[in-house]
């Protein structure tokens, strides 16, 4: 749970979060789980199983395709603001697509699947959101995939 600490201010300078009402925002908050993950830490890794969303309170993170495999890569770093585990909670039995790891000491708040789909089910205006930004990371792995191929000798 949230501590008293991380009140609806707190709650508000997040971009998921920042348009909802207050009373919608004290709903949401007995249901985020504080994290705090050291550096050079995995997050979350690629292949598991997949039960929360992420939000990145403080620090920054890589999220990086075949980690600590020969050939990984880099696909986006995110700063405080920023979630992820989205695309993992809108579908059952999902995995995690890439590992997010932490580049430096990072803060994070959770939310687990059922918490996070029954509070969409009742805030509409998240889950545009997040289509929203699943859309614009869509965009961003077709353009990594066509840069790819373009370095790719013939």
């Amino acid at each position: 749970m949230v501590s008293k600490d991380f009140n609806i201010k707190s709650l508000r300078a997040i971009p998921l979060f920042s348009s909802l009402p207050d009373e919608r925002l004290e709903e949401l908050r007995p249901a985020l789980k504080v994290m705090k993950v050291g550096a050079g830490e995995a997050v979350v890794r690629e292949g598991d199983s997949a039960t929360r969303l992420y939000v990145l309170v403080k620090g920054e993170v890589q999220v990086v395709k075949n980690y600590l495999e020969p050939g990984a890569q880099t696909v986006d770093v995110m700063k405080s603001g920023s979630f992820f585990g989205e695309m993992a909670l809108m579908a059952e039995d999902s995995v995690r697509s890439a590992s997010v790891v932490t580049s430096e000491e990072c803060n994070f708040l959770a939310l687990e699947r059922d918490a996070f789909k029954q509070f969409v089910e009742r805030n509409p205006d998240v889950a545009y959101l997040l289509l929203k930004e699943a859309f614009r990371r869509l965009r961003q792995a077709n353009e990594l995939i066509a840069s790819l191929q373009k370095d790719r000798p013939e």
